[in-house]
């Protein structure tokens, strides 16, 4: 390769990390169908329930990005759950350690 090419392959590196991190958030592109990304959003209503003693029925992660440090991963997901039969749309953080553990930072109804 030229250092033409070699520079151009650069930006255009730089510009898709840009594009796919906002806030220092990485988006899931597969949010919909990651295995793992459902668990974790299936653990935030299941905490939620536990918390509320409320009844959701947890349906699919609707989108999802991540951040990572020191004390773990943490998710922010949006999720619908069932609500009575009723689907409603859900914003979650929820921090998976190092360790295994998983804990629920926030749990509300999504703003439309």
């Amino acid at each position: 390769m030229s250092k033409i090419e070699l520079t151009i392959f650069a930006l255009l590196s730089v510009l898709v990390a840009l594009c796919t991190t906002v806030n220092g958030q990485a988006a899931i592109t597969d949010a919909t169908t990651d295995k793992g990304v459902e668990e974790v959003g299936g653990f935030a209503v299941d905490e939620y329930n536990k918390s509320q003693q409320s009844k959701l029925a947890f349906s699919k992660v609707v989108q999802a990005t991540k951040q990572a440090d020191a004390s773990g991963t943490k998710y922010f997901l949006k999720v619908d759950a069932s609500d009575n039969g009723e689907m409603k749309t859900f914003n979650s953080e929820v921090l998976a350690k190092p360790s295994g553990e998983k804990e629920m930072l926030t749990f509300a109804a999504a703003k439309h």
